[in-house]
């Protein structure tokens, strides 16, 4: 009977992670490796006993689940030292009790342009020795009692913060160069999409940025930061069509940078994006930095 009562769990959250629309299943979305694992599981138990309607079901699930992330096939690598990169982002969690561990990271990546979000007065005081490095910067409130501030080592031209979405979210905006190339670079931390009033206002933030990021498209364009959305989600598929970038986690394997403390559930919501003209490569997921994310950075 249990097994019988997983096996509709999956079959349902298989078929609803489809249904982004009018109800607000995206978060069902997030989970198609989970599902998978589950159902292999399950399929091993049914194979025991003979039960070939569990093991069709259960088959079906694995085959649906993993087709829709074939993109980003299994690759648990969240571990080891930083190497020097020049793009790193951040979401260094507002509760963040290890701030020396962030520190010590920031200093091995020692990027040209580094982006934090959900940075606090005390973290951003804890950091300030690393932070010294970087002679330009572009800073905003955001909801929660918390800021996003964007670094870099070269100066920051065409600076501009807009607001985006019902909960106007914030989007830092800047020129720069970096390897003697001059780039457009965004941010991005949109609500996560945990009811459908949220989910609404993110599929709104998508809309509106992906106009501002196209009228960039002259030079460039980096996207960074906790988009709170997975890469095979229909509003984030849309939104990469949309604006011409690519996400530079697509080939790398299935990177998980959220949750930190339950990796169980893991699954890759932080992302760098590029126009899809632009070559990178290293691309690198964590270390542990404090926070209930990891951290991304690459090299261009």
């Amino acid at each position: 009977m249990i097994m019988y009562i997983l096996t509709f769990l999956l079959v349902f959250a298989t078929i609803a992670g489809f249904l982004s629309r009018p109800w607000w299943f995206s978060i069902v979305d997030f989970f198609r490796l989970h599902y998978a694992c589950v159902a292999l599981i399950l399929l091993c138990g049914s194979i025991l006993y003979m039960d070939w309607f569990l093991m069709t079901a259960n088959t079906v699930v694995i085959a649906v689940n993993m087709f829709r992330i074939r993109h980003f096939l299994p690759n648990f690598n969240s571990t080891g030292i930083v190497q020097q990169k020049k793009i790193m982002s951040v979401n260094a969690y507002k509760e963040n009790k290890e701030p020396q561990a962030l520190a010590q990271t920031i200093h091995e990546a020692d990027p040209d342009v580094l982006l934090i979000m959900e940075m606090t007065g005390r973290l951003q005081a804890a950091l300030l020795p690393v932070l010294e490095r970087y002679s330009y910067s572009l800073e905003t409130p955001v909801r929660d009692g918390f800021k996003i501030c964007l670094y870099s080592k070269n100066p920051l031209d065409d600076k501009g913060i807009t607001h985006h979405g019902p909960g106007d979210t914030p989007l830092l905006h800047a020129k720069t160069h970096i390897n003697g190339k001059l780039y457009q670079v965004f941010s991005a931390h949109p609500k996560p999409a945990l009811n459908g009033a949220w989910h609404r206002e993110r599929e709104i933030y998508f809309s509106e940025v992906e106009k501002i990021v196209g009228q960039a498209n002259e030079l460039p364009v980096i996207m960074m930061g906790d988009f709170n959305a997975v890469p095979w989600e229909p509003d984030f598929q849309r939104f990469l069509k949309h604006t011409g970038l690519k996400s530079t986690i697509e080939g790398y394997g299935y990177h998980m940078t959220w949750p930190v403390f339950f990796p169980l559930l893991g699954v890759p919501m932080d992302h760098i994006l590029i126009s899809r003209y632009k070559k990178y490569d290293d691309l690198h997921i964590g270390p542990y930095v404090g926070s209930d994310h990891y951290p991304i950075s690459l090299n261009l």
